[in-house]
């Protein structure tokens, strides 16, 4: 069956319907889904892209901003009602082109890697990492080190066992360079396609209160942050039933972590079928003193997805997504102009990516499955009430 893309539809009622007849769960659907018509009813990824429009751009752009707002709440917002808003969002999450993960940075320890490997065992190498749990992002990507990676360990020691044992033990890998997370100005959580005004914004903004106070994880955190890293939007009692904590406990916790930076809820999406189809990273210098000036301008870019200061040689990464390759002349152009002590050392498009925050994607960006990063790599401790 040669399935039709279907363009320019305006009513909800006839876009919802192709949405829900033709996409489905499509149990299926591989990373090597072909962008073809398929035998057997499987629907393209050029098909499913196309499904993508602006309202549902911005749909995630509300639940970047309140992750976990109600549906009542989210609707009202974007001038629709409730069952129409957690209907659309189904939809996304159900074909792949959206999504939210939840991760709590305190309790892992980031580094990022560039790895030099044989030509002819990049794909194999590329399918090993995408498999292991603490590399929560995977990319082929230009230049000397096709593959870069980004883990999530449990310390420093962690780390290195990490890139000597079963990294570095992988056949094909010859080279390895290794910088440490030390800052983050930035990152994927933070960016916005700002597809909504600001009237929309504020009906989705929280009240802005005195942050707790940043207390020390504490037992059961970790098997929280696990049973909610799948789906940020998970109901408080499915949490509770999963982690053995109350209710009432599960609640207050998230708010708490949320507030205080402690848990991260983000919202992602297939970029390619939003119009963003290139990635660039940067590698820079840049002297100790102006990093965070720098840093903090940066973070207010909307090019930037991610700015950090590492323990490198090159002491600043960024990855920026633009709409074509000229963008990237332009953005480093303009990087130049206003921070003449940045030198830039390596950059890189990335041709595929292949693993985001635990999400494996397909060849166009479509979420096709899920490795959770339990970093602990050992069942977290028994929580406390």
């Amino acid at each position: 069956m040669v399935i039709r893309v279907v363009r320019g539809i305006q009513a909800p009622s006839q876009r919802e319907e192709w949405l829900g007849a033709t996409l489905g769960p499509m149990p299926e659907d591989t990373v090597e889904s072909p962008d073809t018509a398929m035998e057997g009813g499987r629907v393209p990824e050029s098909a499913v892209l196309a499904a993508f429009d602006e309202r549902d751009l911005n749909l995630v752009n509300a639940l970047q901003i309140n992750p976990r707002a109600s549906w009542t709440r989210i609707g009202a917002s974007l001038g629709m009602d409730a069952t129409t808003a957690a209907r659309r969002w189904q939809q996304l999450t159900a074909s792949g082109l959206a999504w939210i993960t939840a991760y709590a940075p305190e309790l892992a320890t980031i580094a990022y890697l560039r790895v030099r490997c044989r030509a002819d065992r990049l794909a194999e190498i590329s399918d090993r990492v995408a498999a292991m749990p603490c590399a929560f992002s995977v990319e082929r990507v230009t230049g000397g080190f096709p593959l870069q990676l980004s883990v999530a360990v449990e310390n420093l020691a962690a780390l290195d066992d990490f890139t000597t044992r079963e990294l570095g033990g992988l056949p094909g890998v010859e080279e390895i360079r290794t910088a440490v997370n030390q800052h983050v100005y930035v990152e994927g959580s933070h960016w916005r396609p700002q597809a909504l005004d600001p009237t929309q914004r504020t009906l989705l903004t929280d009240p802005v209160g005195s942050a707790p106070a940043r207390s020390r994880p504490r037992p059961g955190d970790p098997a929280l942050v696990l049973a909610l890293a799948a789906d940020g939007r998970r109901s408080i009692a499915d949490l509770a039933r999963d982690t053995g904590l109350t209710e009432t406990t599960v609640r207050r916790r998230i708010t708490d972590m949320t507030r205080s930076g402690r848990l991260v809820l983000r919202c992602d999406f297939a970029e390619q079928a939003a119009g963003w189809s290139v990635t660039a990273n940067y590698w820079a210098q840049l002297p100790a003193p102006a990093i965070d000036a720098v840093g903090a301008a940066l973070a207010s870019w909307p090019e930037i997805r991610l700015c950090v200061s590492t323990a490198d040689d090159s002491n600043v990464q960024l990855i920026a997504w633009l709409r074509n390759p000229r963008e990237g002349v332009l953005l480093e152009t303009r990087l130049q102009r206003d921070f003449p002590d940045l030198r830039i050392t390596e950059r890189q498009l990335t041709l595929r990516t292949i693993k985001r925050m635990g999400r494996l994607l397909s060849p166009r960006g479509r979420a096709v499955g899920y490795i959770p990063f339990d970093i602990w790599g050992r069942k977290p401790e028994q929580p406390s009430r």
